[in-house]
């Protein structure tokens, strides 16, 4: 038997690694090997930073991971079976490449390529302090109310962060809008971290994200609210010369609210303020004007004390019928040309400054006879209009008779 063995070892050996091969085949053929992209991406576990350090500025959170793995095995794989982490026990302060390393449980998985494969991070050492905090208000309550100052549960609180971010920080800055308020606020609001220069500063973490503040806003007693009239001086003489007129007029803001000591004299006083004056004689455009209110002795005004006036000029549109004579060009060579009716009248619009300074060679009636040879045409003359602005109506009449002769056109003369 061992004989037989000796003699027949390398036809078994052969007839195994055959079947072992074959064997392999067929579960390749069932169970095929795919490789491509795990269709989720993966997020990146940044771990073992040491104390006292932190990550500044952007950096990857996902990354793309690309496996070989059976067909079976991909159909049951989850993204909680995969792990994508960067290793920063060794990092210390400054910019550095880091490589991504790749994880599984699972058997039979290999994973060909990760992308990003390496990240550069920022590293810079935490920074604590301590900052003020302060409440800053936009707009005002509505006129005839007053704010208090602001009540708050907190006035320092602990930022800490990348050290060069905690040193930009000067104070924690909460933004309340009293835009027309009649009623306190009561309520917590973010606070924001800002720089020398007023911007909000960011990657800074606190121990107190949100503050509470308390503005109390009351009612102020003898105050009317009166409607405000913009008063226009120079309107006539604007429209004497009869070129420009005022089209609108609108001011801000319509009403203001007025205080006085006297209810009796609060009262007394009519249903409007009007502005000073605001002068468009000279005007040609549309224009805005900050100006005073008209306000009689003796009375306050609460909130808005300058009302912003605007104006919108307009020209006056006219109309002009002129006649203009019609002018033939391109005629050929050793041609004569004859338009009949030698005029036409035209009605031109537009601003009456425009037509008023109207000159003759700035509008004329052409007829082009380029390459037509002797005969009588009907033709269509073209209008040109230099001045922008203006507008016409076709001409009259619309069609010129255009006879082009060889010999020039006999004086009509009497018979005797």
């Amino acid at each position: 038997m061992i004989s037989w063995l000796r003699q027949n070892l390398g036809t078994l050996l052969m007839s195994f690694i055959l079947a072992l091969t074959a064997w392999v085949a067929a579960v390749g053929q069932q169970d095929p090997v795919v490789e491509q992209i795990f269709p989720e991406q993966i997020a990146i576990d940044y771990r073992n930073l040491k104390a006292g350090l932190t990550i500044v500025g952007d950096f990857p959170e996902f990354a793309d991971v690309t496996l070989r793995a059976p067909t079976s095995v991909w159909r049951n794989l989850t993204i909680s079976d995969l792990e994508v982490y960067a290793d920063l026990s060794q990092l210390e302060e400054g910019n550095t490449p880091v490589h991504l390393q790749f994880h599984t449980s699972r058997r039979a998985i290999q994973h060909t390529s990760i992308d990003p494969s390496t990240v550069t991070l920022n590293i810079e050492p935490l920074a604590i302090k301590t900052v003020n905090i302060e409440v800053s208000t936009v707009g005002d309550p509505a006129p005839d109310y007053r704010a208090e100052k602001p009540v708050t549960d907190l006035t320092e609180t602990t930022i800490f962060g990348p050290a060069s971010r905690v040193d930009q920080v000067v104070i924690g800055q909460v933004v309340v809008d009293l835009t027309d308020r009649q009623s306190s606020i009561d309520q917590v609001y973010t606070i924001n971290f800002i720089d020398s220069e007023g911007n909000v500063v960011t990657d800074v973490n606190s121990a107190d994200e949100q503050v509470h503040v308390s503005i109390e806003i009351t009612k102020i007693e003898n105050i009317r609210r009166l409607l405000v009239i913009p008063v226009l001086e120079g309107q006539d003489i604007l429209e004497e010369q009869g070129f420009y007129r005022v089209a609108r007029i609108s001011v801000s803001p319509q009403e203001v609210a007025v205080f006085s000591d006297d209810p009796e004299a609060l009262e007394a006083l009519p249903g409007f303020l009007e502005t000073l004056p605001v002068n468009v004689a000279e005007r040609t455009d549309d224009f805005d004007e900050r100006v005073p209110l008209d306000l009689p002795p003796g009375f306050i005004l609460i909130g808005e004390q300058i009302a912003l006036v605007q104006v919108e000029i307009e020209p006056i549109e006219t109309s002009i019928t002129i006649s203009l004579p019609v002018e033939i060009e391109g005629v050929g060579l050793g041609l004569y040309s004859y338009p009949s009716p030698e005029r036409v009248n035209l009605i031109l619009s537009g601003p009456a400054e425009l037509l008023d300074t109207l000159k003759p060679e700035d509008v004329r009636a052409v007829v082009d006879v380029q390459g037509l040879t002797i005969g009588t045409y009907q033709l269509e003359p073209q209008v040109i209009v230099l001045p922008e602005g203006l507008t016409w109506e076709p001409p009259n009449p619309s069609v010129i008779e255009v006879v082009i002769t060889a010999t020039p056109r006999p004086t009509a003369t009497p018979s005797s």
